[in-house]
């Protein structure tokens, strides 16, 4: 009996305050005013989208698109708030809240309740730490959603680059096409499908990719990754002239000190010794790549000579070894830290860590 007068008296001084919170009173209109929780999450989900935007993990479009999303859940957090402002139909539902509140909480526990049992010592309690997600799970978990949705754009957007850090390069071409169909081309996501298909089909840029390049630098002439591919896809064909035109062209569009700067020199040196008949089928430029390479494999070397041998490989159009190169630079290298300038190198070009 105690047990139950005290029951009661906690729920009725809960109901109470339940109600006193939610029935309206009066307040200072001159205060400030505080967002709600939910327009307080998406004032922050839109500082992420604006600091994405600036760090360009996203694009224009999706940044926009991600806005007006943003925008229209807010409307209707603030139709759903102007439509429960009237006082007494407040302080109504209120009432019939807290007297729910009470009549299931007694009910409830008079049911599956069992106040004559013990408590549990602390020393016997575990404590469960909740399930962490990993990568696998959170692809797995987005998956689902584009297959119950899937005109989902912000969704295949996403998805996409997680599927080129896994190595499902098919899996990230098929998602970047999504996102084409659903909101049109542009050079970043053509450049991206080409950089997709090259590495599904071992590095070969022939056929599609290629035509994407081309594709995308047409559509944006400033835009230096496809024109980059352009020109390494040409001394790979051993056509110098169009390889020299080319890096001539990226070269332009240098400000001075981007990553890539170095490689599109390099390249631009190679081609001009090619058109000087320096550079046939062996030549000392790949026999000395080729020497650098066997010595790094079996005795090892420093970080610089690893990014000098993945440059020169992409200067040469050798994409996949260039990959190759990268993924034994990883493994001696294992710390982030110590291969900033590789990490970068690769990123421009397409390379992915996958080991």
């Amino acid at each position: 009996m105690i047990f139950w007068s005290l029951a009661f008296v906690v729920t009725a001084v809960a109901c109470a305050a339940l109600y006193y919170a939610g029935a309206g009173r009066r307040v200072n209109a001159a205060a400030a005013v505080v967002d709600s929780p939910e327009i307080a999450h998406l004032r922050l989900q839109l500082k992420e989208i604006e600091s994405d935007l600036a760090l360009g993990r996203l694009g224009a479009a999706e940044a926009t698109a991600a806005k007006g999303e943003l925008a229209r859940e807010l409307m209707r957090l603030k139709t759903t708030t102007k439509a429960t402002n009237d006082p007494a139909a407040r302080r109504g539902l209120v009432a019939v809240a807290a007297a729910l509140t009470a009549v299931l909480a007694f009910g409830v526990y008079g049911a599956l309740g069992r106040p004559d049992l013990p408590a549990q010592p602390l020393a016997e309690r575990q404590d469960v730490p909740p399930p962490e997600m990993t990568l696998d799970d959170a692809i797995a978990r987005i998956e689902a959603q584009l297959k119950a949705k899937p005109d989902d754009l912000r969704g295949w957007t996403v998805i996409a680059p997680a599927y080129m850090q896994m190595g499902r390069f098919a899996d990230a071409a098929n998602a970047l096409r999504k996102v084409i169909e659903l909101d049109g081309p542009t050079a970043d996501r053509e450049t991206d499908l080409g950089e997709a298909l090259m590495m599904a089909n071992d590095g070969d840029a022939k056929g599609e990719p290629l035509t994407l390049f081309r594709s995308a630098s047409n559509r944006d002439v400033t835009h230096v990754r496809s024109r980059y591919y352009l020109a390494s896809e040409a001394m790979r064909e051993g056509d110098f002239d169009a390889a020299k035109t080319a890096w001539q062209g990226l070269l332009k569009l240098s400000k001075g000190g981007e990553p890539w700067l170095a490689n599109a020199e390099a390249g631009l040196a190679a081609a001009e010794a090619g058109l000087g008949g320096d550079m046939p089928a062996n030549t000392d430029i790949a026999a000395m790549v080729e020497g650098l390479s066997s010595r790094l494999n079996e005795n090892g070397g420093s970080i610089a000579e690893w990014t000098r041998l993945v440059r020169s490989r992409l200067v040469l159009g050798q994409t996949e070894l260039a990959q190759q190169a990268y993924d034994a630079a990883r493994k001696a290298y294992p710390v982030a830290g110590d291969r900033a300038e590789l990490d970068v190198l690769a990123a421009d070009n397409g390379l992915v860590a996958s080991n």
